[in-house]
């Protein structure tokens, strides 16, 4: 089956709309025709980013599945991973469609994969389920062949351009922006940092490299609670157990660590947010970790303490994870819970943590204006020059006046404490 060759025989109708489209590699520069093509012709794209790590953890259970077209077993299963990463919008789109019909064309490979318009595709596929009236899904129809390398790449930066490029379109969800990015980056070798900047419409490459940055961290997080096989592959797990806040939280501290430690100290960090993930108290993880990170990490001697008292606790706690890796965060909760030597390991590393951390706390009270001082430095740190490449003209003198002010304060200081 090849759409373009059902348009050619008239096998399929013209909507008599058009839809202008960048494309590379494209030397045409005319508006595709929109075609309303039956949903027995199409079926869901497979490489979607936005559920990515869904289809990785169906994969984990399950096996890759073969994409077919129309009504089979594949695109019912896709259905369920689109309906269920955004049920409300979904059923927004379906009302939508049931008011005033499909209102933007989406966009399809000849062979039926969806690239575009994968909610509106599945509100139809629901509203044809509903009256068991046939639905046609209008779409443009690119001459791209996804098996094809060079084309694999110019399917991404419309993928990212359409879903990610616009004001209007809804982002991703952080850990399956985080993992595309570095599957896209790292693993796919389908674009560079510069060009997935300039396809998803980043404003400069910095979130982007951060993102891989987060990717690399939650990788060896992986590698602690699920050793074997390739942490890639298993990329679910920090969806299911909501990383993205906690690892946000300390990954500029762990990139900036100075210690020769920095690896032990890394794995220390990790099994921390491991352990914090099993706490039946309801605490929160991301401030957990923020605790460890402003009283235990960012005071050298305090981490000199911390790395001794949890040194072979970790090693233990490590170790009862290669004998069972985890799949999911209830295995986490019970390969730690039904384990009573384990159990124990555990409650001392919290114990030896949280004596360490209230330490930190005491003794941040004393030295508040050093903390402060830190944190300012961290956060001009983070300041590049692109960091000012989308203000407006008048947003940009309204920083260089924050700055000299900024410059103003630090003079009086230095000239007051004699610096």
């Amino acid at each position: 089956m090849n759409l373009l060759e059902m348009v050619a025989a008239r096998k399929l109708k013209k909507t008599g709309i058009t839809k202008k489209m960048s494309v590379s590699g494209q030397m045409n520069n005319d508006p595709y025709e929109v075609v309303a093509i039956p949903l027995e012709y199409l079926y869901y794209n497979d490489q979607n980013g936005r559920i990515n790590t869904t289809y990785k953890q169906y994969q984990a259970e399950h096996g890759v599945l073969i994409p077919e077209a129309g009504n089979s077993k594949y695109n019912e299963i896709f259905e369920d991973f689109i309906y269920k990463s955004n049920a409300n919008a979904l059923k927004d789109t379906l009302q939508s469609i049931k008011d005033k019909t499909q209102q933007e064309p989406g966009v399809v490979l000849p062979d039926g994969r969806v690239i575009d318009g994968n909610r509106r595709f599945t509100a139809l596929r629901m509203y044809q389920s509903e009256d068991n009236i046939a639905k046609t899904f209008e779409a443009i129809i690119l001459p791209l062949d996804a098996a094809k390398k060079t084309d694999e790449k110019t399917i991404k930066e419309l993928e990212l351009d359409l879903q990610l490029g616009r004001e209007e379109r809804i982002n991703y969800d952080p850990i399956d922006r985080i993992f595309d990015v570095y599957n896209t980056i790292k693993v796919e070798e389908l674009m560079t940092v510069e060009e997935y900047k300039k396809a998803s419409g980043a404003g400069n490459t910095k979130g982007i490299n951060r993102d891989i940055r987060l990717a690399e961290l939650i990788l060896r997080f992986i590698g602690i609670i699920s050793p074997g096989g390739e942490p890639v592959n298993k990329f679910f797990l920090a969806r299911d157990l909501k990383l993205d806040g906690p690892i946000e939280e300390i990954e500029s501290t762990i990139n900036k660590l100075k210690s020769s430690d920095k690896e032990a100290i890394t794995d220390a960090v990790l099994v921390q947010l491991a352990v914090a993930k099993t706490n039946n108290e309801n605490q929160d993880a991301t401030r957990i970790i923020r605790d460890l990170k402003d009283n235990v990490l960012k005071k050298s001697d305090i981490l000199e303490h911390y790395m001794d008292a949890v040194d072979d606790k970790v090693d233990d706690i490590i170790d009862a994870f290669k004998e069972k890796p985890i799949m999911s965060s209830n295995d986490l909760k019970q390969t730690i819970n039904q384990d009573s030597e384990l159990k124990e390991v555990v409650e001392k590393f919290k114990q030896s943590t949280n004596r360490l951390v209230h330490k930190g706390m005491k003794d941040k009270k004393r030295t508040r204006v050093i903390s402060e001082l830190e944190d300012i430095m961290d956060n001009l740190d983070e300041i590049s020059v692109d960091s000012f490449s989308d203000l407006t003209v008048e947003e940009n003198l309204n920083a260089k006046d924050l700055l000299r002010d900024i410059t103003d304060i630090l003079y009086k200081l230095k000239k007051d404490l004699k610096v």
